[in-house]
């Protein structure tokens, strides 16, 4: 594959990380780059700045792309995707004009687990309201709470949640775990027990998510949910946002049932500026920042940038679509 014209651009770099990353030095060497830091929010801005593109590079889940995006870039070969999910992506489609899906693989959850119990210890002590309230006052004397013996249900016993699991009994709590297929051993292996989802809401002082959205997992804690758990409890999501129903959540908060919440994740990213969550003192909310961490994005477009170069020299790796080389 002649690499003489080739066009590549990189989306959605907010955090301004894609070109400090080795790979990038050298697809600039063969390559056309462009790096863009403002979202593309409409087909046609999509179609007007991306439609002479041989290549894009897409970090996660932060444009959308479908049959509608595809027709208007008649040059587009590949879409290097950062991480291996590919929800925000017409996979079909992209196959049917012709588009190569390349990933990257999945990070191991390190930065997730870690922006999980931050949230539930800033949710314990106030961290966000005795900050904020240290620049209009004197000396706050807002009182937090012990996560000492404290019990913690973990939603989802994947590679995250175990590891939170694990972190959370170091801070001598009694951790309940639920997962469809979780049995008592393998609970018992970090210390965990293993209940029924109902006992999980109804025992636990801090809830903390960690399933995977599916058909199955999709608005699965809803109203009676949030009605088992104990008055004053706490809710974290790192997850996805469509697990947990916000209408549901949004009534508990306004009720004071909900004592609080710490949110990576929303049924609409970016979360509208007018959104009710907003207003909520004891809500503290992050703007997907469970993977957003300096080395994971580096080492994602390290990875995402080589797979572009490989496909230039016609030997595409890590292709989710093989089949799209045949169109």
């Amino acid at each position: 594959m002649s690499d003489k014209r080739f066009r590549v651009a990189i989306l959605d770099d907010f955090e301004k990380l894609a070109d400090t990353v080795p790979a990038y030095e050298k697809l600039k060497t063969r390559a056309d780059v462009t790096v863009l830091r403002e979202r593309l929010d409409s087909p046609e801005k999509i179609e007007r700045t991306l439609k002479e593109m041989d290549a894009l590079l897409l970090m996660r889940e932060r444009t959308y792309f479908s049959d509608n995006e595809y027709r208007r870039l008649p040059s587009l070969k590949l879409i290097s995707q950062t991480g291996r999910t590919t929800r925000h992506l017409d996979l079909p489609s992209a196959t049917r004009h012709g588009i190569a899906v390349a990933g990257t693989p999945a990070d191991n959850g390190t930065s997730t687990k870690e922006l999980t119990i931050g949230l539930i210890l800033a949710l314990m002590r106030k961290i966000p309201q005795v900050n904020r309230r240290m620049r209009e006052e004197n000396w706050p004397p807002l009182a937090g709470r012990l996560l000492e013996g404290k019990t913690v249900g973990v939603l989802g016993f994947g590679r995250i949640g175990q590891e939170v699991a694990r972190i959370l009994k170091a801070f001598d709590t009694r951790v309940l775990a639920y997962a469809r297929t979780l049995t008592t051993e393998k609970a018992g292996q970090i210390g965990a027990e293993c209940v029924p989802m109902d006992t999980l809401f109804k025992e636990s002082d801090v809830v903390t998510i960690h399933v995977p959205l599916n058909v199955n997992t999709r608005g699965m804690i809803g109203d009676k949910e949030l009605a088992m758990m104990k008055p004053g409890a706490l809710l974290v999501n790192t997850a996805r946002g469509a697990i947990v129903s916000e209408a549901a959540m949004i009534k508990a908060l306004e009720t004071g049932h909900l004592g609080g919440v710490g949110l990576d994740v929303y049924e609409i990213e970016p979360l509208p500026m007018d959104h009710p969550l907003r207003r909520f003192d004891n809500a503290i909310l992050l703007s997907h920042r469970g993977y957003a961490t300096v080395e994971v994005l580096r080492e994602r477009y390290e990875e995402a940038i080589t797979n572009i170069l490989n496909f230039m020299d016609g030997k595409p790796i890590n292709l989710h679509n093989p089949e799209a080389l045949k169109r």
